[in-house]
């Protein structure tokens, strides 16, 4: 979002005293969403009503703290950062801001602030886990492993996969390997998910010279991150209302192998608007991730309801009823969709390929397969609908010219330089090469 910060600059000034304190004006906002927009003008309203009213110092500092959490939900650093930081010098024992400005600046990089702020935060409260945990964190990135030691051994017993793989991560940094290798592999029986340790687990593996299970390991690692519960931060994600940034936050989260974050971060762009294609499919993969796949045809087939047209969502769906073994719904949604938009090669392929080759031999139909498919290659000869031809001559039973196909295929993806192409099309050819190629059914 930084690079919307041209759209909105406000400046603090606190001269120490209520009276002294000012908030420039917001200035126009028409490069942000109007939900965006409206909802900056609403919060520095707010503000602005509270700092003219007498209101006492602590209400003033709730005040700029909620309007920098505002301005921080949508990156807006530069801004939230100077609304922190009044809200901090009109009440210095309160924790919450103090916490918000220090994970600031963890984001930012400025991690000798972000530091000194967590650790303020202890001092106001000595129990504070989580603070103890953002602490360990930046201590790791500021290479300080003692303190980072002291703060994840203190949360152990509240948040013990993080403070295991936290623990894990200085032990290998340390060089006592046996003792990082036991912390990650207590930070993986309690958050299977979190498939990035496995990368931390095969380097001491390998530092052990233990290089097959450093390979195993490797096998295994993933997106997905160790993460506890922070009220506080997890606050901020609550306040977007934007849709494209509700994409992003959801986009960032599944990329991270943060599934349940990311279908909630794109369910709320969807209500903020419900006709987002963009949302509406990336909540379907989503989902399909979570094993909600009957959940996901259902958001697709209500896409559809607003956005017939569209091929990537015609074609999602139908591969999606397919894995629901809904196969006549499949072919029947992409018959309809080939026979409107005879020149979409997705849908074109999608089809050809069901007709081919569905477990439902009722359903199948060669001889239209071979047709639809002859025709997509003509016209965009790519391995993949060179793979497309050999399906429909297998289910015709011209394996031998079935065959030829796959080698075809095969030799395409060579030329190209797609080594995992033509692996999967190696692996593929096999099937081919029986008497009886047709691909199996029921």
């Amino acid at each position: 979002m930084t690079r919307l910060a041209a759209a909105l600059i406000v400046l603090f000034v606190s001269l120490g005293s209520l009276a002294a304190q000012e908030v420039a004006t917001l200035p126009p906002l028409d490069d942000l969403e109007p939900a965006v927009a409206g909802q900056l003008r609403d919060a520095r309203q707010q503000l602005d009503r509270i700092v003219a009213g007498r209101a006492t110092r602590r209400n003033q500092a709730e005040a700029y703290g909620d309007f920098a959490q505002v301005l921080h939900a949508y990156e807006f650093f530069d801004a939230a950062e100077a609304a922190y930081r009044t809200a901090v010098r009109l009440t210095p024992d309160e924790p919450k801001w103090l916490y918000l400005l220090g994970y600031l600046y963890q984001q930012t990089g400025r991690l000798e602030e972000s530091a000194d702020r967590f650790r303020a935060v202890l001092r106001v409260q000595p129990n504070d886990r989580t603070a103890a945990v953002r602490l360990g964190v930046v201590c790791l990135g500021l290479n300080r492993l003692r303190e980072a030691r002291d703060q994840f051994q203190s949360a152990l017993a509240t948040f013990p996969a993080t403070a295991h793989n936290g623990l894990g991560e200085v032990a290998l940094r340390e060089g006592r390997y046996d003792e990082a290798i036991s912390h990650f592999r207590s930070a993986l029986e309690r958050a299977p998910q979190a498939t990035a340790i496995h990368y931390s687990l095969a380097m001491a593996y390998r530092s052990l010279g233990r290089l097959d299970d450093a390979r195993a390991q490797l096998q295994r690692r993933g997106p997905g991150e160790v993460r506890q519960a922070d009220p506080i931060v997890d606050r901020l994600q609550t306040l977007i209302r934007g849709e494209r940034l509700l994409i992003i936050q959801g986009s960032r989260a599944f990329d991270a192998g943060r599934f349940q974050d990311a279908a909630d971060a794109f369910t709320r762009a969807i209500a903020v608007a419900p006709e987002s294609l963009a949302a509406h499919r990336a909540l379907a993969s989503t989902l399909v991730r979570l094993g909600r796949e009957d959940e996901a045809i259902e958001g697709l087939t209500r896409a559809r309801s607003f956005a017939p047209d569209d091929e990537e969502t015609v074609v999602s769906l139908s591969i999606l009823l397919s894995h629901r073994e809904r196969y006549r719904e499949a072919i029947a949604l992409l018959d309809d969709a080939q026979r409107r938009w005879p020149q979409r090669t997705a849908t074109a392929t999608t089809l050809s390929r069901l007709l081919a080759s569905s477990p439902d031999l009722s359903l199948r139909n060669g001889s239209r397969a071979l047709a639809i498919a002859l025709a997509v290659y003509d016209s965009n000869p790519l391995p993949a609908y060179a793979e497309t031809m050999a399906l429909a001559l297998a289910e015709l039973e011209r394996c031998g010219e079935a065959l030829e196909w796959m080698r075809r295929a095969t030799a395409d993806a060579a030329r190209t330089g797609d080594t995992a192409e033509v692996t999967r099309l190696t692996a593929e050819t096999p099937k081919y090469e029986t008497a009886s190629c047709r691909p199996p059914g029921r």
